[in-house]
């Protein structure tokens, strides 16, 4: 159950260090995000206190859950910034409002079922960190913590990637149904009509 906590806490922090960068990376960076969170009904007054805030809350999830023991305040802060990031999503679809998602930096792809898909699961692995918890200290084997970390790792890029891979299927499959052929049943019935 330890490679699971440890895995959890390495996916959910993994997230978190990237939301936070990419909301930091430039000025520009950060009042796009300003205005994303004002975008999601935050009063434009408060707007850039509740963006320094979920910024400061992603980046103390990721300190507890690197460096606290056990990680459990990292994961109960990660929980309630995902519940308040669900909501807001779920508030932008059901005003049927075309805004984009800033979640992991400034992008054209729009907010749409999956983020709320996403976010659910990144709440499930929160879930899972906390439930998975021993009360005792255990004898991990390293080739446990490193397939932990792996696994860890690998989820956050998959988390990371959403919208672009929401993108490729979506072109993949557009692209499918544009080189269909034509149904064969009119040029059949046409020859046999014929004869």
């Amino acid at each position: 159950m330890d490679h699971v906590v440890l895995a959890c806490r390495v996916l959910v922090a993994m997230v978190f260090v990237a939301s936070a960068a990419s909301k930091l990376l430039s000025a520009a960076s950060f009042r796009s995000f300003v205005t994303a969170t004002r975008d999601m009904a935050v009063p434009a007054a408060i707007a850039p206190a509740v963006a320094v805030g979920v910024v400061a809350g992603e980046v103390a999830s990721v300190v507890l859950l690197v460096w606290w023991p056990g990680g459990v305040a990292g994961f109960v802060v990660a929980g309630v910034l995902l519940v308040g990031f669900t909501a807001g999503i779920a508030g932008v679809l059901l005003r049927g409002k075309d805004q984009s998602c800033n979640c992991f930096g400034s992008t054209t792809a729009p907010i749409g079922p999956r983020h709320v898909v996403r976010n659910a699961a990144l709440l499930a692995v929160v879930a899972a960190g906390l439930l998975c918890r021993t009360p005792w200290e255990s004898d991990a084997h390293w080739t446990g913590v490193v397939a932990a970390v792996v696994a860890g790792l690998v989820g956050a890029v998959l988390v990371l990637s959403t919208d672009n891979l929401a993108e490729m299927l979506a072109s993949g499959s557009a692209q499918d149904s544009e080189q269909q052929p034509a149904p064969q049943g009119d040029r059949a019935a046409g020859k046999n009509g014929a004869r």
